[in-house]
């Protein structure tokens, strides 16, 4: 039987806060981070992919950047190891696509709940912690970035390990990157064992770190996927990038 561990909320470079579930209860188990999302990414590339195909674009073409830096945490500066600077377009998808369910936990309608809800609390304004963010506008679903937070998912359930550093060494930015997405900002949350998108946004949007990923008005789409898994710490691993495009 699976060890059933505490409820622990935690931000990538703080250290940690938790919160221990009832000793009755049963709960899913919890492990969720924030990463920093970085403005005005100096080593953005033009790697190719295979990314889901998308059957319409948006109208979302802002490319506006700016050098106040919003982060889900704080602490590291950023870094990367990429060795090229050109740029390339990407695109938005606005209406759901036909995703592996492999990589979305089998659950059914994923991409246009995961839509549903994050723009839901992103409309309707929040306060994440301490700091009040007004209405933001809808983020459009993105197939590369569905393809990096999915490579992210597998890999952590593969390998039994949960961390926003991949394998490799990667950070998000050089996944996203690595995906075919030329990014201005990007930010990333991950959570393990929840078992239906509600909780899992739910409990992101508890968090204040998490959620300020989630209302950050800097970022213009988003992909998530979960990955489940029977021989690992938990049940399921999920990603969900956030990036706007240069």
């Amino acid at each position: 039987m699976k060890k059933i561990l505490p409820v622990v909320l935690a931000l990538s470079s703080i250290g940690f806060a938790a919160l221990s579930s009832p000793a009755a209860a049963a709960p899913p188990q919890w492990n969720i981070h924030a990463h920093k999302g970085y403005l005005n990414n100096p080593m953005a590339t033009t790697t190719t992919a295979p990314a889901p195909t998308s059957t319409s674009t948006s109208t979302d073409t802002a490319t506006q950047t700016t050098t106040t830096t919003t982060t889900a945490d704080t602490g590291s500066t950023p870094t990367t190891t990429d060795t090229t600077s050109s740029t390339s377009p990407t695109t938005t998808t606005s209406t759901t696509t036909q995703l592996d369910p492999r990589l979305t936990c089998n659950l059914p309608d994923f991409q246009q709940e995961i839509i549903n809800r994050i723009n839901q609390a992103r409309a309707a304004g929040r306060t994440c912690g301490s700091t009040s963010y007004g209405p933001a506008p809808a983020l459009g679903w993105n197939g590369y970035l569905f393809g990096a937070a999915a490579g992210h998912s597998f890999e952590m359930a593969a390998n039994n390990y949960f961390s926003h550093t991949g394998l490799d060494g990667s950070d998000p930015g050089q996944r996203i990157t690595s995906a075919g997405y030329a990014w201005s900002a990007y930010g990333e949350n991950i959570a393990g064992g929840q078992t239906s998108v509600q909780t899992v946004v739910d409990g992101w949007l508890n968090s204040p770190g998490h959620c300020a990923n989630i209302m950050n008005p800097n970022f213009t789409e988003i992909g998530a996927a979960c990955v489940s898994s029977s021989t690992s710490q938990y049940s399921t691993y999920w990603t969900m990038d956030f990036a706007r495009p240069y």
